[in-house]
């Protein structure tokens, strides 16, 4: 017996739900604007993979594990594959969006795979070259890629080593492609963490074994604080996104001041861990600062090519003028003859000589360079303090559910502990007697606005208004007034003492209780007209 047309129709409809709900599953949600913390979160995560497989080919290298003497390839190439194909992800995925582009099929591709063979297969050139062929050619010399298909078609021992380079130019960048499609959280970064350094550790072990060169024990040595710090900043910023999506309240107050102060907090301990470094390294070894020297002489050069361009092209710019005056200038000394010279003698090649303004300029811009850059950044920051505009607002006191860093609660914490210490160690009796006093004041006073507030909270869940876990106190009084229209004035009064005594310290009058009191019992007696008194107050 054949189905009815009403059952096909049932079943493709179930079908398709069925299909939709796998699709759903499937899809992962991307933010339309992405904070601080989501942009440089999967670049962290790279730096830190970047950095144990950096010491993970360092060990191999030292113990000449393919008979090579030098890492497979360079230490600066993981992170360039991962991050750039993380990003080349990201960036069409995001554009594919904005074109709105339907998504009917599963098996559908992202446009432009295109782009990701010409990434691998760019950045791959770029690694065999810097690796094989940057002492004979020049990048852009196209000599260099004759000798690499000659080396492919004579089947050299050079190819299969080329061949082990295009296979980790691979992974990295299926690493990135990874990195770009997953969600990362604090757990996620403690287990790569846990990871990296135990790979770190073992590559240590393994390194002092072979005994390798002094500079490969700097870059080794110099790994483990970048790491620690790369750690440290991807888990703060993972728990914050955690806390921000997860938790039912979030976190409450300015995503970019608290993603400011999270970077702030961080760079201040990666520096003392670099200044730590340091000091441990300088005490084990003599000659580490000659070898930390030894490897800042690449951006040494970097800064006197930078010099060189800056005073070629000064000199390029003011050579009319130097020629105007030279026009200009009266010669009052009669020319002389020379005698006749041999023209092997006059001949003297021009690439000998050097300008002599160049010359010239050349020590002055090494000294006025950096302090035109000093005086420049004083003048640009100053400038931004100039336009800034700000004005006094006396805005509510409102409690926050999850706080990232508080630098006055760190500061009073502080100053306590060694306050109680100082005490502990010079006591004053006289001052002590009279601070009991007030202190009892202060503690019978905190206590008569806490039982009024918390026979509040008792009243208001024996009536179904119960305050809950992650709620503030202005939280509470704001969803309590939704449900009661009246009160409005005694509830506030009542939350903003309790707030004031709870989060600011604040210390309370006789008539200011009275008051208290005065409200609680007007609250009662207007909404509760059956609720009995609490017999605390």
């Amino acid at each position: 017996m054949d189905p009815s047309p009403e059952e096909d129709t049932r079943v493709s409809k179930g079908a398709e739900k069925r299909r939709q709900e796998l699709l759903e599953m499937t899809t992962s949600a991307i933010l339309a604007h992405p904070g601080l913390s989501e942009r440089l979160l999967p670049y962290l995560i790279a730096a830190m993979e970047t950095c144990w497989v950096d010491a993970l080919l360092i060990a191999l290298a030292s113990m000449n594990f393919f008979e090579h003497r030098t890492t497979l390839l360079p230490l600066w190439a993981p992170f360039l594959f991962i991050a750039s194909s993380c990003w080349l992800l990201k960036f069409l995925e995001r554009r594919e969006l904005v074109k709105e582009q339907s998504a009917r099929d599963e098996h559908k591709r992202v446009s432009g795979a295109s782009w990701f063979i010409f990434l691998i297969a760019l950045l791959a050139l770029l690694v065999v070259w810097v690796t094989i062929y940057a002492p004979l050619f020049f990048f852009f010399d196209p000599r260099w890629l004759l000798a690499l298909l000659g080396d492919l078609f004579q089947l050299t021992p050079t190819i299969y080593y080329v061949f082990v380079l295009v296979v980790l130019s691979i992974y990295f960048c299926w690493r990135g492609i990874r990195l770009a499609h997953k969600t990362i959280e604090p757990d996620s970064v403690f287990w790569m963490l846990r990871l990296g350094m135990g790979v770190i550790i073992v590559a240590i072990i393994a390194y002092a074994g072979s005994g390798g060169g002094s500079f490969n024990e700097l870059i080794l040595f110099s790994i483990v604080p970048l790491f620690l710090f790369f750690a440290l900043v991807a888990h703060a910023l993972a728990k914050v996104l955690f806390l921000r999506n997860n938790s039912p309240g979030g976190l409450q107050g300015s995503v970019v001041g608290q993603e400011r102060a999270i970077l702030l907090t961080m760079s201040m301990i990666g520096l003392f861990i670099v200044l730590l470094a340091l000091g441990i390294g300088n005490f084990a070894n003599p000659a580490f600062l000659v070898n930390v020297q030894h490897g800042l002489e690449p951006i040494g050069r970097l800064y006197d090519w930078l010099v060189n361009i800056i005073a070629y092209g000064i000199t390029f710019l003011l050579y009319p003028i130097f020629w105007l005056l030279s026009l200009f200038h009266i010669k009052t000394v009669l020319p002389r003859l020379s005698p006749l010279k041999t023209v092997q003698t006059k001949i003297i090649p021009r690439g000998q000589t050097s300008d002599p303004i160049v010359t010239l300029l050349l020590p002055v811009l090494k000294i006025v360079l950096p302090v035109l850059l000093i005086v420049l950044m004083t003048r640009a920051i100053l400038w931004l303090l100039k336009r800034r505009r700000i004005r006094l607002v006396h805005a509510e006191q409102r409690d926050i559910s999850e706080s990232i860093w508080s630098w006055q609660l760190f500061l009073t914490q502080l100053k306590a502990f060694f306050l109680t210490i100082w005490r502990h160690f010079f006591p004053r009796a006289a001052h002590d007697a009279a601070g009991v006093k007030k202190g009892d004041d202060g503690e019978m006073t905190a206590r008569d606005i806490r039982v009024i507030y918390r026979a509040l909270l008792r009243l208001a869940a024996s009536q179904g208004y119960g305050r809950r876990r992650e709620e503030t106190p202005h939280e509470f009084k704001e969803r309590l007034q939704q449900k009661i229209s009246q009160g409005e004035l005694e509830l506030g009064n009542l939350t903003h003492m309790y707030s004031e005594l709870r989060y600011g310290g604040s210390v309370f009058k006789e008539e200011e209780i009275t008051h208290a009191q005065g409200d609680w019992a007007t609250l009662q007696s207007k909404f509760y007209p059956d609720a009995t008194q609490d017999k605390t107050l």
